[in-house]
């Protein structure tokens, strides 16, 4: 199965409540969202790291399926 087909089949469970699925989502990006927050502030990094999270999974959830 192709990455996209998989991550869209795990978007559409997330989508459904399944909390597996959210935390793959989050797994998957993780590398990015630590990334995105490499330079900040130590004091203030994990607030931006749990800020990003929270957008993610406000997109999967408003994410719609046409």
């Amino acid at each position: 199965m192709e990455l996209a087909e998989r991550l869209f089949e795990i978007i559409l469970k997330a989508k459904q409540g399944d909390k597996e699925a959210i935390e793959e989502i989050i797994r998957r990006f993780e590398p990015l969202i630590m990334n995105s927050v490499k330079g900040a502030d130590e004091e203030i990094k994990e607030e931006l790291r749990q800020d990003l999270i929270e957008i993610i999974i406000r997109a999967v959830r408003n994410f719609e399926i046409k």
